[in-house]
């Protein structure tokens, strides 16, 4: 549709983390559509699914740790204890086994350190809106369905065109104060007011900052 934000940004669902707020900060954003390879939407990221993944990440690690201090005094105090081995080089193999697996144990926390998968806590079976679409349906889809944001797809299908927001519509309100549903201004199809749009976008060049 025309008031929809297009081209949209969208997010992988193998993105962590990390990588999601990333794109965040970089675009200034609060949300992504995510899509799959073929470009389907199957889901929704806001700022919040990563806040509340970012803190279950953070609190994982922070038992992990918790952990790995606890056993590590429990075989410094076992170590202390034991009797002195013989001197064949068992200690010296001890040795090395134990610096294999503490470079595993390496490996391991700094793939744990990359976060987990975006299609594991993003939003799921999200409300999509098709580009046909008026503003009056959009609007009552966004009103009905408490949300902020929809991704707009192209009809029939579940590809990714564009994104509305609440802000989309308030822009439009703002540049069409006069105007109601029943005007046809707003009851056509989205590509019925390409003109208007046109128009619009040559006069927002005037708008007085208020």
């Amino acid at each position: 549709g025309e008031f929809m934000t297009a081209p949209v940004l969208s997010a992988k669902p193998t993105m962590t983390e990390r990588q999601v707020e990333d794109l965040f900060t970089r675009y200034d954003v609060r949300a992504l559509p995510v899509v799959d390879d073929e470009g389907d939407v199957i889901g929704l990221v806001t700022y919040k699914e990563v806040a509340a993944a970012k803190q279950r990440l953070w609190n994982k690690e922070q038992k992990r740790l918790r952990r790995e201090a606890k056993e590590a005094a429990a075989a410094a105090v076992a170590a202390k204890m034991a009797a002195p081995t013989a001197s064949d080089g068992t200690d010296a193999q001890a040795t090395h086994d134990k610096s294999v697996n503490q470079n595993k144990g390496e490996e391991v926390r700094k793939e744990r350190k990359l976060g987990s998968a975006l299609k594991g806590w993003m939003k799921q079976h999200v409300q999509i809106v098709e580009a046909s679409m008026t503003m009056a349906e959009v609007e009552a889809v966004l009103l009905e369905n408490d949300v902020g944001c929809i991704p707009v797809v192209a009809d029939g299908t579940k590809q990714l065109v564009g994104m509305v927001t609440r802000t989309d519509l308030l822009r439009q309100h703002r540049y069409y104060p006069n105007l109601y549903y029943h005007n046809k201004g707003f009851s056509d199809s989205i590509e019925a007011r390409k003109p208007i749009i046109e128009l619009r976008k040559r006069l927002k060049k005037y708008d007085l900052d208020e």
